[in-house]
């Protein structure tokens, strides 16, 4: 996350410096430090509600879904596959096989499980210590950063990863 984006941002454009943003990024860091709270503990009857829900797939969106899974494992795992996701596009544009559309689309095809994922962490998390909790809710946080990140670059500046010259037929979107 960040790092292809941010780092073209930087290189080809004014828009932001890194110190903006990094003064961006502290103040969203501490503002969630502040409005996470400490952690709760289950009653018993929640924690086996917790070990049933893990028996499928659908069964596990559901749990994180409703709080009832670990931070770690409702985290982690879109956590990685967000940002595999996101380096896969990075690199299609870079060789020149994906257009600005198929790029702009990876993002509108992630949005509803972005949404699942903040949703889910931020009720997951009040089962982890507040470090850790801090730390998941910042990172579902700069996903978004990165979805604004990326539809300025995607709108505003297309010249960083697309090669305008060959884009005959999608012209319009390089002006």
């Amino acid at each position: 996350m960040f790092i292809n984006s941010l780092a073209a941002f930087f290189a080809y454009t004014t828009f932001l410096s890194p110190i903006e943003t990094g003064v961006i990024l502290l103040i969203t860091a501490y503002t969630i430090y502040a409005l996470t709270p400490e952690r709760v503990m289950l009653d018993p009857s929640e924690a086996s509600l917790a070990k049933a829900d893990n028996q499928g797939f659908y069964m596990y969106i559901q749990s994180a879904w409703l709080g009832r899974q670990s931070l770690a494992r409702t985290f982690f795992p879109f956590f990685v596959i967000c940002n595999s996701t996101f380096f896969y596009a990075d690199y299609r544009s870079e060789n020149g096989t994906y257009t600005i559309e198929s790029w702009l689309t990876i993002l509108v095809i992630l949005a509803s499980p972005v949404l699942w994922w903040t949703v889910s962490v931020w009720r997951s998390s009040i089962h982890a210590s507040r470090f850790w909790a801090s730390m998941a809710r910042f990172f579902t946080v700069a996903v978004y950063y990165e979805y604004i990140l990326r539809l300025i670059i995607g709108y505003y500046y297309p010249h960083i990863w697309f090669n305008c010259q060959q884009l005959i037929i999608e012209f319009g979107d390089c002006l």
